[in-house]
């Protein structure tokens, strides 16, 4: 009975690892070297500059001001997509 237990114990711990190895090759093989699994990747316009910048847990806010007129832009740290933008024209 005890030996039993020993192995089907030992086979889940050998299951669980196995898991765990597939899962962070699925994780890390999805993101290229540029660190973006889609390929989308946030761009600031032509001429625009920052005014200020703050983080937020897995978030980057960039007051921004284009020629068209300011904006802020809320940007996934994880991958570098745009999540929101509000504009506000000149």
């Amino acid at each position: 009975m005890l030996k039993a237990v020993v192995i089907v114990l030992g086979a889940l711990i050998v299951i669980a690892l196995g898991v765990l190895v597939v899962g962070l090759i699925v994780r890390f093989s999805s993101r290229g070297p540029s660190g973006t699994g889609a390929g989308t990747r946030f761009t600031l316009p032509a001429g625009a500059k920052v005014i200020e910048m703050q983080t937020q847990p897995s978030r980057l806010v960039l007051h921004v001001r284009t020629e068209a007129g300011e904006e802020v832009d809320i940007i996934d740290t994880a991958d570098g997509h745009l999540v929101s933008q509000v504009r506000a024209p000149k």
